[in-house]
């Protein structure tokens, strides 16, 4: 059980992550990102998420450049900041698409 998150890379075009480690996650973004880019995404990483959390295409674009900026602060480890770049690239597929990006 975990997250998935639509739009990815994977061969049923999906992120994944487990539930421990999206929440460890979302404390290392907490730490690198300005309170401005943290506000934009921190719902995310609040504690469990609906069943089906449809983000629209707009917020898909401006979360993926949160993401993307998270991604290479010098302070992210190589680890998540691969994690990282891959939600950024689902959420502007997402964008780029004009479709719901979907969490569940």
């Amino acid at each position: 059980m975990g997250i998935n998150i639509s739009h990815g890379s994977d061969q049923w075009g999906q992120e994944r992550l487990s539930y421990t480690s999206h929440a460890n996650l979302g404390k290392q973004l907490a730490h690198v990102l300005n309170s401005k880019d943290w506000r934009e995404i921190k719902g995310l990483f609040s504690g469990r998420l609906p069943d089906d959390l449809l983000i629209s295409p707009e917020r898909a674009g401006r979360i993926a450049i949160v993401f993307a900026r998270a991604a290479g602060h010098p302070k992210m480890p190589a680890d998540w900041s691969e994690t990282v770049r891959r939600w950024s690239v689902a959420g502007s597929r997402a964008s780029a698409a004009g479709e719901p990006w979907s969490w569940s």
